[in-house]
């Protein structure tokens, strides 16, 4: 296989986590994007560190296309650096200022992941990634839970691609906010859509499920959940 074929293809799967890094969200793939990466990463690796100017003069689809790859290699902080100097370039870049947030969150920085994703949500309103992952961040903190409800309800079933991730997010809202037969149905429609073999995904919804299931004292479907999400692990 040539080399850029093979970076082609690896770059297609890294893709598919580039804008999340929760993993519990699928992106559409764009080629375009493939492209920019794949120049980017070529870049990157001819010139690991560029220099000051270098970078001054990257456009913002560039600089945001360094931090994924910087992101994937788990250098967070340089990841950081190249999505604030997107943003800085062009304040509407919704889908950086998500990967901001993605990063900060990594890092343990809640709040000013919140702050990301709300100024996304603010260009883009339409921007599917930044209302679940800010819904995402809001059931695992448990703040602003009812403003996520509001938010991610009538987006799921406008992202078809992404309406079983969207799904899970709003069980996960659901729980935190005690809605217990809420949760399980949202759970179950998101197993319902999901691929057989995205594991990963499958097995935290039915943990989750499993939760529902038993705040509503229903404790041989609780067990059966968690034995099918422990069988996919």
């Amino acid at each position: 296989m040539r080399p850029r074929l093979a970076l082609v293809l690896g770059l297609v799967a890294a893709l598919s986590v580039a804008g999340c890094n929760s993993d519990m969200k699928e992106v559409r793939l764009d080629l375009t994007q493939v492209a920019r990466l794949v120049r980017a990463y070529s870049a990157m690796t001819a010139h690991p560190t560029p220099a000051p100017v270098e970078v001054a003069q990257m456009s913002a689809d560039r600089l945001n296309d360094l931090g994924v790859m910087l992101e994937r290699r788990g250098m967070l902080d340089r990841a950081e650096q190249h999505y604030r100097l997107a943003v800085e370039h062009k304040p509407e870049f919704a889908r950086a200022w998500v990967n901001l947030g993605n990063v900060l969150r990594r890092q343990g920085r809640n709040d000013e992941a919140m702050t990301c994703y709300r100024r996304a949500m603010a260009e883009d309103p339409n921007l599917f990634e930044a209302v679940n992952n800010f819904a995402d961040l809001c059931a695992d903190t448990g703040q602003c839970v009812d403003e996520a409800l509001t938010l991610l309800g009538p987006a799921v079933g406008k992202h078809p691609p992404e309406e079983n991730v969207g799904r899970d997010t709003l069980g996960n809202l659901w729980l935190q906010a005690g809605r217990y037969q809420e949760a399980a149905e949202a759970f179950r429609a998101s197993l319902a859509l999901t691929d057989p073999l995205d594991k990963a995904l499958r097995s935290t919804v039915l943990r989750r499920l499993a939760q529902a299931y038993r705040a509503l004292g229903q404790e041989d479907a609780a067990r059966s959940a968690e034995l099918r999400a422990a069988a996919l692990m």
